[in-house]
């Protein structure tokens, strides 16, 4: 069994589902996620508990959870990985937008993604 650590603000059990709407997420490779045998390590949630940002064993990577189990996308590098969670957290904004909606803050999409 693997070991979750996270380094997140502390979340309130979710009742509802997190939104997806895959017709406007940018298009990026999800499969299942599979532990690689190193502590998981989430560090940062998107707006709704849509996406969290993950690492393992050097690598990080883009997690989001669908029914009962979590699929992972643009596993590599940091700034790859980076990269893709910003367009995947942007899209979400955007969604957000367009219905009027006031999104929740997410300081990876102010930053940019630079550390300090």
């Amino acid at each position: 069994m693997w070991r979750v650590q996270t380094m997140a603000r502390a979340r309130q059990p979710k009742t509802v589902e997190p939104e997806q709407n895959e017709q406007e997420e940018p298009a990026f490779p999800w499969e299942p996620y599979r532990t690689v045998g190193s502590l998981l390590r989430i560090s940062h949630t998107s707006c709704c508990g849509l996406y969290e940002w993950g690492s393992e064993g050097g690598l990080f990577f883009v997690l989001r959870r669908t029914g009962d189990r979590y699929e992972e996308t643009g596993r590599g590098l940091y700034r790859s990985a980076l990269d893709v969670y910003i367009a995947l957290a942007e899209a979400h904004q955007d969604q957000h937008l367009s219905r009027g909606e006031t999104p929740e803050p997410d300081t990876f999409l102010k930053r940019k993604g630079r550390r300090g």
